[in-house]
């Protein structure tokens, strides 16, 4: 299948090199990244724990491109502010999350804030469809979310597709994200399925940077 649409790569940083964040951010950002993707858990909605707002801020005085705030958290709705405030252009919210989301999305709207719904790989696309009109991202989860190096779920490349297909129909203006354990070979049939933006973490971090995402980029003209 012939590939001729701009893919967009995502480091996530949940597998930088911590003690050469600012380093490696300007790395992936020269090769070619085209935005930041960050893991926040909180160890009850996931079972691990991760970062908070003071790395967004730090991370923010690096880079211009767009940060990515995956809010793996039970209430979203009650930090949201404190993520966006600390520099988050896009706040991520999982359609698990024990909240109201229309009214969570109602009221990020309100304050012009950016958000995208992000679905399990036991959700199905058709739960959701719905309440995409207005998100910025549709998020695929290709692992169960909580830790980095976990093998890709061929099962979410269909939701790909199917998500594809609803947002090409009706014309709506939201960009459909894979993230979990992303290389070159999955990667590779996401982008055929439909993803624009493929979040990868291990792959990027565990080799060569600029190899990485000079490789996951190239998917979008195949």
């Amino acid at each position: 299948m012939n590939v001729n649409r701009e893919v967009e790569v995502s480091p996530s940083l949940i597998s930088c090199d911590l003690a050469n964040l600012g380093n490696q951010v300007v790395l992936c950002e020269k090769f070619g990244a085209g935005s930041f993707h960050l893991d926040v858990m909180d160890g009850h909605f996931v079972p691990n724990l991760t970062m908070g707002p003071d790395l967004i801020k730090a991370v923010r005085k690096v880079t211009d491109l767009r940060l990515e705030t995956h809010l793996m958290i039970e209430r979203p709705d009650k930090y949201y502010r404190m993520f966006h405030e600390a520099g988050s252009d896009l706040l991520l919210v999982h359609y698990e999350s024990p909240v109201d989301l229309r009214h969570l999305f109602d009221g990020m709207s309100d304050e012009n804030i950016d958000y995208g719904l992000v679905i399990n790989p036991e959700t199905p696309f058709s739960r959701v469809k719905d309440l995409i009109n207005e998100c910025k991202v549709l998020l695929v989860m290709s692992v169960h979310p909580g830790f980095s190096g976990q093998s890709f779920i061929d099962s979410s490349l269909p939701k790909i597709k199917q998500a594809r297909k609803y947002i090409d129909e009706n014309h709506i203006d939201c960009r459909i994200e894979i993230d979990g354990g992303i290389n070159y070979e999955n990667g590779k049939k996401a982008v055929e399925a439909g993803a624009d933006i493929l979040v990868s973490a291990s792959y990027i971090f565990y080799n060569d940077i600029a190899d990485s995402i000079k490789k996951l980029k190239s998917l979008g003209s195949t």
